[in-house]
């Protein structure tokens, strides 16, 4: 299922109830990770690779011959589709 499933279903109303209701759940996540009292994120090491980053993780990984563990670990990390994420795995 879509993000907003079958929007040729959907009237203009329920498109804009849905949007408006995305709205709302970014507005909270902005707020929560704006918060004072909200730790830091870790920030792990990146090696550049390709334009993209690499973690010492998907690296030792990759090194082991766990491919799909380190396709997985690499996509978890930096969101990108299982097409892009295994061609950088297979280049390392």
């Amino acid at each position: 299922m879509a993000l907003f499933g079958r929007s040729g279903d959907l009237s203009y109303d329920d498109l804009l109830n849905r949007l408006t209701e995305l709205e709302r759940r970014v507005a909270i996540l902005e707020r929560a990770g704006n918060s004072d009292n909200a730790a830091p994120a870790p920030q792990p090491q990146w090696q550049s690779y390709g334009g993209s980053g690499v973690s010492p993780e998907v690296m030792r990984l990759a090194a082991a011959g766990q491919k799909i563990q380190a396709i997985k670990r690499l996509r978890e990390e930096t969101g990108l589709g299982l097409k892009e994420a295994k061609g950088i795995v297979d280049r390392l």
